[in-house]
């Protein structure tokens, strides 16, 4: 699918919390950063002595070195908490009741160091949304759904729930649970408390959508995530759509830009991308920063208008002026030399800066490459792998693939074969293609150790069950191929 396809809400259901490098926000991109357009892609060439000297490495987003045809669309964040809306509906809440659950913190198959759950989580910080699920105060984190045999099933933990504490400690985003987790030993035990409602998912869901029947926007969109991702329910495009143009008919912003994005791309409903153009213009003109902001890749993009790369990067400013960081990577993008603009690459690291300093995993992957490169700055790999290791930390996959080739070659950082082989491992099971290309047609460029610690990863996964030796053959391939289609 093609630009802000449905798909662009998985990213936040993709946190399985079963290895210390499980990240939580960042969505799966097959074309580098995922952020910017367009048509050409740039990389670093490097070589070793086991090398074929082609290149293995991916720096940049496609095309951002040229502006000879039309960029790729990016797909778009998630709007950001309130995005303008007026959110019709919000005194509406779900009824439930906060329960304590035991759970018992397994040692992680393979690495029993660890301590492993086994929950798949979604971040729920909207306090509009929040309210309207029933949560009192800060937010908590929603389960999507548990692995079988693990803990988090042991203890009854099911879709519908949310966590808000660990061992009375409030719990409100992925990464404080992933971080509480982390710190347990193996073995020991701790309680959740979990707010709860309807008897199964079945109830939760019905009870939902009640909610949303009853004028709730926050549940509207609620359930057209939930229909995007097939998370609890059977993945149905057209069922989303329907509820994002339920909450934008009654008001909701995040739902014109949803519903218009919708139409953009004809998923889920018929192309129309005149009527795109005027709900999501309605959005951004109602205060919707992200809508400001894929209003810009209309005209950058020449989507539906006339391309128009001054108006674009004006609508990219407007949103980044109210600190949407997605804005500040397309700025960066644009002086990148992407976009219709002649290349600044001192202001594209400025924007890169700003983003990447307000927490932006985007921008950070970005600012990363501008210094393995040196452009715009001095050429210094201590910093490019500096920021990859904070983007990968935000699960930005260009960074994780970029920072395990800095690990294998000691590139910036202490040489560490088997933490790469960790980062590598990662990248694959979130299927980024790069990555996967990397490991079938280019394994040589990488070092024997690190394919002797690849393949020991892929045998505790199950996956494996030839020679740790480090030679790829057709055993490690399969398993590879069997790894990512898994998921």
């Amino acid at each position: 699918m093609r630009g802000l396809s449905l798909r662009a809400l998985t990213a936040a259901f993709a946190l399985l919390l079963t290895a210390p490098l499980s990240c939580s926000s960042a969505a799966p991109s097959l074309s580098g950063l995922g952020h910017g357009g367009a048509s050409r892609t740039d990389i670093l060439r490097v070589a070793d002595d086991e090398s074929d000297d082609r290149d293995i490495i991916r720096l940049l987003p496609p095309g951002s070195g040229s502006s000879s045809s039309a960029p790729s669309t990016p797909e778009l964040p998630f709007p950001p908490v309130g995005g303008g809306d007026a959110v019709p509906g919000q005194g509406l809440r779900l009824s439930g009741q906060s329960i304590q659950v035991p759970i018992a913190f397994q040692p992680w198959p393979g690495q029993e160091q660890l301590a492993y759950v086994g929950i798949r989580l979604d971040g729920v910080n909207d306090p509009a949304l929040a309210s309207a699920l029933g949560l009192d105060g800060e937010a908590g984190i929603f389960v999507v759904d548990t692995t079988p045999g693990a803990p988090g099933a042991q203890a009854g933990l099911r879709f519908g729930d949310f966590v808000t504490a660990l061992d009375g400690t409030p719990i409100t985003h992925t990464s404080e649970f992933l971080e509480a987790v982390k710190a347990r030993t193996p073995g020991s035990q701790g309680t959740l408390t979990v707010w709860r409602v309807g008897d199964d998912a079945t109830g939760y869901l019905s009870a939902l959508r009640d909610l949303a029947d009853r004028g709730s926007t926050p549940a509207m969109m609620f359930l057209a995530r939930l229909y995007t991702n097939g998370t609890g329910v059977q993945r149905d495009a057209e069922e989303a759509v329907s509820w994002f143009k339920k909450a934008a008919l009654a008001g909701s912003t995040n739902g014109m830009l949803l519903y218009g994005d919708a139409l953009a791309s004809g998923t889920g409903t018929v192309k129309d991308v005149t009527e795109a153009q005027r709900w999501i213009r309605k959005s951004a003109e109602s205060g919707n920063v992200a809508a400001l902001f894929r209003l810009g890749r209309m005209y950058r993009d020449g989507e539906g208008l006339m391309r128009d790369p001054l108006e674009a990067i004006n609508l990219f400013k407007k949103a980044a002026e109210a600190n949407y960081t997605p804005a500040m990577v397309a700025v960066g993008l644009m002086f990148e030399g992407g976009g219709g603009l002649e290349a600044d690459h001192l202001q594209a690291v400025q924007w890169y800066k700003r983003a990447a300093d307000l927490g932006d995993a985007e921008g950070m992957a970005a600012l990363g490459t501008m210094y393995s490169t040196g452009r715009g700055v001095e050429k210094n790999p201590a910093t490019a792998a500096a920021w990859y290791i904070e983007a990968a930390k935000r699960g930005q996959l260009l960074a994780i693939h970029n920072l395990a080739y800095h690990y294998d070659k000691g590139i910036g950082v202490s040489r560490d074969p088997n933490m790469a082989a960790g980062y590598i491992y990662q990248a694959l099971e979130r299927r980024y293609q790069f990555t996967y290309q990397q490991m079938m047609q280019n394994s040589r460029a990488w070092s024997r150790d690190f394919r002797r610690a690849l393949q020991q990863r892929l045998a505790a996964g199950g996956y494996y069950s030839g020679s740790v030796d480090g030679a790829f053959g057709r055993t490690t391939f399969d398993a590879i191929n069997a790894m990512v289609q898994a998921q």
